[in-house]
């Protein structure tokens, strides 16, 4: 594994949790061990900071990110920063390329976090339609999906921050039951057997996020 920014991080955890987070309830439904999915509505940027903290800090455990390739604005910036920090980045003209190195670290015992929606969703009562990656990892690596509802402050800047701090909003992470696809792993892996499996894990992430999904089927 190459060097990484979390041996400096894990120190500052306690801080930042005590700064962005109110409460987290269900972490025992994350195994402490071997390879799983978290799959999660995305907000902005303290929902991945705080699973991330979490992971790391309870388990010693880097988590994976599967990130667009516009999560940095120069790429050059961007190629050092994911290798830093532990972010697989998705090319938007193959994304399904970055299905393969996810799966490797699957299949080696290292944890993933997806973001389903695909994109940042500001709407406080509807999910994006969900995409099919946590699912097609999940069927190729043999791992549970854990949903993860996030509740809490839409911080894109330093200013969102530093208003959200001032006003002491914070966040509250909710962990589902872990879904255990193992019934589908000898089945062919069609469109409509992805379809149905997310439209599956976007329900359970919905009713811990409070919000309703939006399904293919």
């Amino acid at each position: 594994m190459p060097f990484t920014i979390h041996y400096f991080v894990r120190p500052l955890v306690p801080f930042v949790n005590r700064l962005l987070l109110q409460k987290a309830e269900g972490l025992d439904n994350i195994p402490k061990s071997g390879p799983y999915i978290l799959a999660a509505n995305h907000v902005s940027v303290p929902d991945e900071l705080l699973l991330a903290n979490l992971v790391l800090w309870r388990d010693k455990r880097k988590l994976w990110f599967v990130a667009r390739d516009d999560y940095w604005f120069i790429k050059a910036w961007g190629r050092l920063m994911s290798r830093l920090m532990c972010v697989l980045i998705i090319d938007w003209r193959a994304p399904a390329a970055v299905l393969q190195p996810a799966e490797k670290l699957l299949k080696n015992g290292e944890p993933i976090m997806i973001f389903p929606e695909g994109t940042r969703n500001f709407d406080s009562e509807s999910l994006v339609l969900g995409k099919t990656g946590a699912v097609r990892l999940a069927l190729a690596a043999h791992c549970p999906i854990i949903p993860v509802g996030y509740i809490g402050p839409d911080i894109t800047t330093v200013l969102d921050g530093l208003k959200h701090l001032a006003r002491r909003t914070k966040a509250k992470l909710y962990f589902g039951q872990p879904i255990d696809l193992s019934d589908y792993y000898n089945e062919p892996v069609t469109r409509e057997l992805l379809y149905s499996l997310t439209d599956k894990v976007m329900i359970e992430i919905g009713k811990l996020c409070n919000k309703k999904p939006r399904l293919h089927t």
